[in-house]
């Protein structure tokens, strides 16, 4: 049976002309805006050239304005921004300021117009060294559900406790910024109900948080490498306190070369810590309590925890299988070594003599980066293939060349041969030398790894 002919697409109004129809015109307003949505902020403008229809459409598509995509001068800028917020009808998908230095009036009024326009994602970067005040009108913007605030300065207002500033608040990261007191810092968390991830990168004015969170899964915290010479007597976060956290996942410390000691009271979801170090002056992990990585009580209470991260200058045996014992669950362990060994540090020396659960049930994957075959880092990995019976994979980043001569004396000298995993595979690959722990988009909980870098 023969099939009836197609009938043709008629040409909409603005076609632009001959024998193609503009077919891109036939679609609805709806998906019309949303396409402009996610071109540059001017090519989306020059649509309205094209005619009277489209005209309308980019003034009402959700709008995305970065200030880095306007080709003016800088002086320019709050100028044209201020243009733009005032002339688009529509609501505001994202704004992001990485050039501009706005007033103190230029900001507020954004603020305002973004609040309006139920402003959904928002970028600070003010390239200044001087912090970026930050107007009472930021609470106003309630529709925000993700927030980077860069070389800012909190609200005062921020301190009333009782107020829900942000309901659709997800993502927050505060980095080099100052709040004006601890009371602020706990304001904006108390005012944040929906917020998952957070990240704390250099905060200043707050010594002592305590997190208080019902939907917060990820935290992460870093604190500055040269505050001691350079922000003498700024007052930095010294105490992490996480009070009451039922659905923290990960908790991790970035530069923790100056602290800050933490104290996890309640998280009993809690699955991925580290990096821990012997800059983090004391670690407590409910009962469980460490001095610069020297046990001073054990407990195995952590069972939720299924990844620690742990920094030494001089991976040894005994310290390592200590905290092994606290995280009977362990499947990831990661050790990384420091470049230069301390001559204070104390040399250990430990033989097992009683079973480690981890050890014996769970460990899967250990990661030893920096490694270099040194005495001590030798008797770790040593340790961990006679010990760990269901391991998978041991990976060895290692920073010299990884010559075949150095591998063969290394694979000799581990004794591979007495795995008590028969299954496990183990792999040397060579690595640049780097002090990046992880990534700093590790807050973002859809990484599934942050410390597989």
């Amino acid at each position: 049976m023969a099939t009836a002919p197609a009938k043709p697409i008629p040409a909409a109004a603005g076609s632009c002309g001959g024998d193609d129809p503009d077919l891109i015109s036939l679609l609805p307003d709806c998906i019309l805006t949303t396409i402009l949505s996610l071109l540059p902020l001017l090519a989306a403008a020059r649509t309205q050239i094209l005619s009277r229809r489209w005209r309308r459409l980019w003034p009402s598509a959700p709008l995305h304005l970065l200030d880095s995509h306007l080709q003016v001068p800088t002086s320019s800028l709050p100028a044209v921004v201020s243009r733009i917020l005032a002339s688009h009808r529509g609501n505001a998908a994202r704004f992001d300021i990485l050039l501009a230095r706005p007033s103190a009036a230029d900001l507020d009024s954004w603020l305002r117009s973004l609040a309006a326009k139920h402003l959904q994602e928002l970028v600070l970067r003010p390239p200044s060294d001087e912090p970026l005040r930050l107007p009472p009108s930021l609470l106003s913007c309630r529709s925000l559900r993700s927030a980077e605030l860069t070389n800012c300065r909190l609200p005062e207002d921020a301190a009333a406790v009782a107020e829900v500033y942000f309901p659709h608040l997800a993502e927050l990261t505060l980095r080099l910024s100052r709040v004006p007191a601890a009371a602020a810092l706990h304001g904006l968390l108390a005012g944040c109900p929906e917020l998952a991830s957070l990240s704390l990168d250099r905060v200043f004015g707050c010594r002592t948080l305590r997190v208080r969170s019902r939907s917060l899964r990820s935290l992460t915290v870093s604190v500055s490498l040269t505050r001691r010479r350079v922000l003498e007597g700024a007052e930095e976060l010294e105490h992490l306190i996480v009070e009451d956290a039922p659905a923290l996942e990960r908790l991790l410390a970035h530069d923790i070369n100056w602290g800050p000691s933490i104290n996890v009271m309640h998280a009993p979801r809690l699955q991925m810590l580290g990096y821990l170090g012997v800059g983090i002056p004391e670690l407590q992990l409910g009962s469980a309590l460490f001095r610069s990585m020297h046990a001073v009580r054990l407990s195995a209470e952590f069972r939720c925890v299924r990844t620690l991260a742990l920094e030494m200058a001089d991976p040894q045996v005994k310290p390592v299988a200590v905290f092994l014992r606290c995280f009977p669950c362990l499947e990831t362990l990661y050790v990384t070594s420091h470049m230069v060994v301390p001559q204070s540090m104390e040399i250990l020396n430990y033989e097992m003599d009683d079973p480690i659960e981890c050890l014996n049930y769970r460990l899967k994957t250990v990661v030893l980066k920096g490694y270099r075959g040194r005495k001590h880092e030798l008797q770790l990995a040593m340790f961990l293939v006679r010990s760990a019976r269901v391991l998978w994979v041991m990976k060895f980043l290692c920073e010299n060349d990884c010559n075949l001569s150095w591998l063969t004396n290394q694979k000799r000298r581990l004794l591979l041969d007495n795995r008590a995993s028969l299954g496990a595979q183990f792999v040397f690959q060579k690595i640049t030398k780097s002090y990046i722990r992880f990534l700093k988009q590790a807050s973002n909980i859809s990484l599934v790894d942050p410390f597989d870098t």
